[in-house]
């Protein structure tokens, strides 16, 4: 099973991708703000990230920085209702961390994971 930190404030949404991830079969959880995912992290390791942009005591750029520092080359999504193609999101969506607008379909993430999970499976296979 590939474990999932999920980053979202929204209850509501936070609850609907947690049930439909782990029916496509990921170990999911789930945190509502930037300190529940640092500690989150310095308990457990994940394969993937999924960080909602807006928190309420920070941004998920401060949640990237964290991972890298603890888990280099952990693949993040950062997502958001806003537009991320501007600064913030080229500063910090680099070689692991992929920017996508929100609302997006538990299978469209599905199928982003697959792929950076693919991805990173190849970057340690040349290493």
């Amino acid at each position: 099973m590939t474990r999932l930190l999920i980053v979202e404030n929204d209850r509501a949404l936070r609850t609907m991708l947690c049930w439909e991830l782990e029916e496509l079969g990921y170990e999911v959880t789930a945190t509502a703000n930037c300190r529940e995912a640092f500690i989150a992290s310095e308990k457990s390791s994940f394969e993937l990230a999924l960080l909602d942009y807006n928190l309420p005591d920070g941004v998920g750029t401060s949640v990237i920085r964290h991972l890298q520092r603890n888990h280099p080359g952990l693949p993040v999504v950062l997502y958001s209702g806003r537009d991320l193609s501007g600064v913030a999101a080229q500063e910090f969506c680099q070689e692991r961390c992929h920017c996508i607008s929100k609302p997006v379909k538990a299978q469209v993430l599905h199928s982003l994971f697959h792929r950076l999970l693919s991805d990173r499976m190849d970057v340690a296979g040349r290493e």
